[in-house]
């Protein structure tokens, strides 16, 4: 099996050097968490078999005086259904808020605060070095007050796809959510996310991703909350990487470290 790409550990080293500096003054709040998924029935291009693979992310978040950074980084291991091979995706996105960058409360009704976005996404297969994965976003993300909700924000964003053969321009509009409760005397949260993307021409039909988390905290059972938990992911895939009739319908065993 090949060596991954040098540009997957310079992704980890940043994604782990954002965590120290995390601990630093510098940023008020960090949150990093580390999550196991395995799964059956992923769909690929030119293949008829149902693909079992695993999936490990390393996600980190936090908050600076103007506004928070997120980043993601996959990696996908092909367990069964098509021939052994390890791919990456990575997303990064800086968000600079309204209210921060001003220095007061600019909230009205259920809108808490408005933000200027920027992104980017990037993956890798290592076994196929045609499939890379090249896109740049900018837009807005609204954060809405929601009874209940620790988090439930909107971000309408530019979509752009630069790839090695093809390229378009379209829009994204991605809801994100969390959603805590206790439920037989346990902690629970129902979290996620949805991308909705438009069609960017004959070579990119319109999207939609779905991965909402439901999570239990394991570790609470024996006095060690909000580090360890279990749960299941389902992923909706609508038109995966844009190829029209191309769907996932996929639940997902979750194992996840938070700290």
């Amino acid at each position: 099996m090949a060596l991954p790409h040098p540009s997957y550990y310079l992704f980890l080293l940043l994604l782990w050097h954002a965590r120290l500096l995390a601990s630093d003054s510098i940023f008020s709040w960090s949150q990093t968490e580390l999550q196991y998924l395995y799964g059956d029935g992923y769909r690929q291009p030119f293949n008829s078999q149902d693909v079992s693979q695993s999936i490990i992310t390393l996600t980190h978040v936090h908050g600076w005086s103007l506004g928070h950074n997120f980043m993601f980084m996959d990696t996908l291991i092909s367990e069964a259904g098509q021939p052994a091979q390890v791919g990456v995706y990575g997303e990064a996105y800086s968000y600079i808020s309204l209210g921060q960058s001003l220095g007061k409360d600019v909230s009205f009704g259920v809108i808490k605060d408005l933000s200027a976005a920027v992104g980017v996404n990037a993956g890798e297969n290592f076994n196929n070095p045609n499939s890379g994965t090249r896109v740049a976003l900018y837009g807005v993300s609204v954060d809405f007050k929601l009874p209940a909700f620790t988090l439930f924000s909107i971000d309408f964003l530019r979509h752009n796809v630069f790839e090695p053969k093809a390229n378009g321009s379209s829009w994204q509009i991605t809801p994100v959510w969390n959603l805590p409760f206790e439920l037989a005397g346990c902690q629970w949260s129902l979290g996620g996310f949805i991308d909705f993307i438009g069609s960017k021409g004959p070579n990119y039909a319109h999207s939609i991703l779905a991965q909402p988390q439901l999570r239990l905290d394991v570790g609470e059972l024996w006095g060690d909350s909000k580090h360890l938990y279990a749960g299941i992911e389902y992923q909706y895939w609508l038109n995966k990487y844009g190829i029209k009739g191309l769907q996932e319908n996929v639940p997902q065993a979750l194992l996840l470290w938070k700290f």
